[in-house]
């Protein structure tokens, strides 16, 4: 097989026209709205296209799973939490199957197992070495809608692995690949990508098309529309992604390969925030580089990834860490081996500006600052490339600072109106 586990020979005969579309837990979250998704997939099989779905769980599935699983263990054993996740996306793919077949529509639902998706890595961290679509591209010829729960599949010695976050946004783009699809349709709760979030910013606007790139720094600056080892995927493999809403009509937005160009100038795109966010201080004068760099690898193998990191030479070790509950357990023991003291700020967010050729704005990093200055905020830590600005504010400032910047740099005027 080769990496996606297709070979030209099998792609000249796999089956024309085929649509791969993703439907995340909210689309999926209650009996009604799977009625739904699977009259909109009724449509597309009637068209006579040949359609893969890939779901993930129903809602908050796995969140109860999880939940579940700490009522018989404080620290569950991956591999049967693993055993226990995969359930949920098995449950959205079955329901769907039945739902579609009470339409008079032909389906079979797999899981990741089944259709031929080979996974290595840890258990909850799994990524997707090889894919064997043949049973798929059976369904697909007997004229059956096939339906496959992401987020998992088995390793090369049977164990069931799930792929950690972004699982089934990663399974639709590889299944794509893997068979040819001309395009990944991703639906989700929102429109596409927007300018910024439109909970917080009445007047954002829709980002019709942006490149692999530019959606991946979407997705780091905190952007839930999609994962960023999904993007990155289609990057390698050129698969074209579409974001649309999952039951309304309206605008979309492609990712794709950057048109090619013989220079780009900067251009601000929009505007992510992410309001999980922590701030460690360790004190460096306890931490020689030596083990500061153990204690930033060993981070990283408990999954943890700084943001942004900065280590003054007679200061303190300054990096941020995102998610809901990024420093606990065995990553907090590993600090405290090191011997160094260190304090966690919370109520913390950060705002990232997207672009390109944002290295060559220098004045960026001074309007984000005024900005944050005007709104008394401080902006305890900031990292600048040639995609992505982020910078660290009070949680209580996030907003209206989204709200700002979104002004200042004219993302509530179409494109062709900004100076």
């Amino acid at each position: 097989m080769t990496e996606l586990g297709i070979s030209d020979t099998k792609r000249r005969a796999a089956v024309e026209g085929i649509v791969v579309r993703k439907y995340g837990g909210s689309s999926l979250a209650t009996p009604e709205l799977v009625r739904g998704v699977a009259a909109r997939i009724a449509e597309l099989a009637a068209a006579g296209r040949s359609v893969v779905v890939v779901v993930s769980a129903m809602g908050d599935a796995t969140d109860r799973l999880v939940a579940l699983a700490g009522q018989f263990a404080d620290r569950p054993d991956p591999r049967e939490l693993d055993q226990l996740l995969a359930t949920g996306e098995q449950v959205s793919a079955a329901v769907l199957a039945l739902a579609l077949t009470r339409r008079g529509v032909d389906a079979v639902s797999l899981t990741g197992d089944q259709a031929g998706i080979e996974v290595t890595g840890e258990a909850g961290a799994g990524t997707i070495a090889a894919i064997d679509p043949e049973r798929i591209l059976d369904g697909l010829r007997a004229g059956r809608v096939v339906v496959v729960a992401g987020f998992q599949g088995r390793d090369a010695d049977g164990e069931l692995r799930t792929l950690g976050r972004g699982g089934s946004d990663t399974t639709a783009v590889a299944l794509a690949a893997a068979l040819g699809a001309a395009e990944c349709e991703i639906c989700t709760d929102v429109p596409g990508v927007r300018t910024a979030d439109p909970r917080i910013v009445p007047d954002t606007r829709p980002v019709p098309s942006v490149s692999y790139e530019a959606m991946a720094e979407f997705a780091r600056g905190g952007a839930r529309v999609l994962h960023p080892r999904s993007v990155e995927l289609a990057g390698r493999h050129g698969v074209t992604v579409r974001v649309r809403h999952s039951s309304r009509t309206g605008p979309s937005t492609r990712v794709h390969a950057a048109e090619p160009a013989l220079e780009r100038g900067a251009e601000v795109i929009g505007i992510a925030h992410d309001r999980d966010v922590r701030l460690l201080r360790i004190g460096a004068s306890r931490l020689s580089p030596d083990r500061g760099a153990r204690l930033l690898a060993g981070l990283a193998g408990h999954g943890l990834h700084p943001d942004t990191l900065s280590w003054p030479g007679d200061g303190e070790l300054r990096f941020t860490l995102r998610g809901t509950a990024p420093f606990a357990g065995p990553a907090r023991e590993l600090v405290d081996e090191l011997g160094a003291p260190w304090t966690v700020d919370d109520d913390l967010g950060a705002l990232s500006v997207i672009g390109t050729g944002l290295l060559g704005r220098p004045d960026m990093p001074a309007e984000v600052l005024r900005t944050a200055g005007e709104l008394g905020a401080t902006v305890p830590a900031m990292a600048v490339s040639a995609g992505r600005l982020t910078a660290v504010l009070p949680l209580d400032r996030l907003d209206v600072a989204v709200r700002a910047l979104h002004r200042s740099f004219h993302l509530d005027l179409p494109p062709e109106a900004r100076p």
